[in-house]
């Protein structure tokens, strides 16, 4: 191997390591990048993403180009190290084939996601019984107003909901949530089933609005950043090399374009139904 340090020879030692599940010899490798569907006989997720981890540095790049010996006399690491340090924009390919392997899987993922908050909010803004929960609430919460001598409120933030367990009495078991359910099983025991109303609550996934918006946000960077390949290549491929790579590329945005379209719709619906309850809801002014 042309490395002596013990360092670098301990990293191209787990180099051999992955290439010896390598199915591609180092001359294979050039054209292998540029078939975009491993179906169609390009790389698996694994090798790109183990690839990208052994892109040559400058310095790589400047040692490999010295050797004057015949590259077949070299360790099969080394051959395969001088084979990329001589392709073009090597680190740029391999995201690029990872950039369109992840983006359908992206979009599969944050659908549903997204529809379930929908269903949330729409459930949410129907929920008259949550309201009435929220004016008993507001009820009582006047109530330990009065007698503290403090003005009366005309609403609340959501965000206050969180501190109901949290606001104890003298008995400290006793809390302002265990005076809410007292007052509501007394005046209007059936509201108490108030939650049945919010079905898709019961089950909430971790992603929130504000996240899920960020999501499709990063989705639309990484479909812009393949539509400015796909133009930088189309200039820089004028003698038209790897033309089916450049014909799948072009399927694979429009495909990509139709599914962030659908999504981003989608994803305005749920922030539309958002501001909805937002805006009639964050500071409620239930008894005017």
């Amino acid at each position: 191997m042309l490395f002596e340090d013990r360092s670098l020879a301990i990293v191209f030692g787990a180099t051999d390591i992955f290439l010896k599940s390598f199915p591609v010899l180092p001359g294979e490798l050039k054209d292998k990048l540029f078939v975009i569907n491993e179906e169609d006989g390009g790389l698996s997720d694994g090798h790109i993403t183990s690839l990208r981890r052994y892109v040559p540095t400058l310095d790589d790049v400047e040692m490999y180009k010295s050797h004057k010996g015949p590259v077949a006399e070299l360790h099969i690491v080394d051959q395969y190290m001088m084979e990329m340090c001589n392709i073009p924009c090597l680190s740029r390919q391999l995201d690029l084939l990872l950039t369109l392997r992840e983006l359908p899987i992206g979009m599969k993922d944050l659908q549903p996601l997204i529809n379930q908050k929908i269903r949330m909010c729409t459930q949410l803004n129907n929920c008259r019984s949550f309201v009435s929960v929220l004016e008993y609430l507001l009820t009582v919460g006047n109530y330990l107003n009065e007698n503290a001598r403090k003005e009366k409120a005309k609403g609340f933030r959501l965000s206050s909901l969180t501190k109901l367990s949290q606001l104890r009495g003298h008995d400290r078991k006793f809390t302002l949530l265990h005076a809410l359910v007292e007052q509501i099983m007394l005046h209007e025991p059936s509201l108490a089933a108030f939650t049945e109303d919010l079905a898709e609550f019961q089950t909430v996934p971790g992603a929130s609005i504000k996240g899920l918006t960020a999501e499709v946000d990063v989705l639309k960077n990484e479909v812009q950043k393949v539509i400015q390949y796909e133009k930088t290549f189309k200039k820089r491929n004028a003698g038209g090399q790897h033309p089916q790579f450049y014909k799948d590329l072009k399927m694979a945005i429009e495909k990509y374009k139709t599914g962030l379209s659908a999504l981003t719709k989608t994803r305005d619906e749920m922030k539309k139904l958002y501001s909805v309850i937002l805006g009639s809801r964050q500071d409620i002014m239930l008894l005017m």
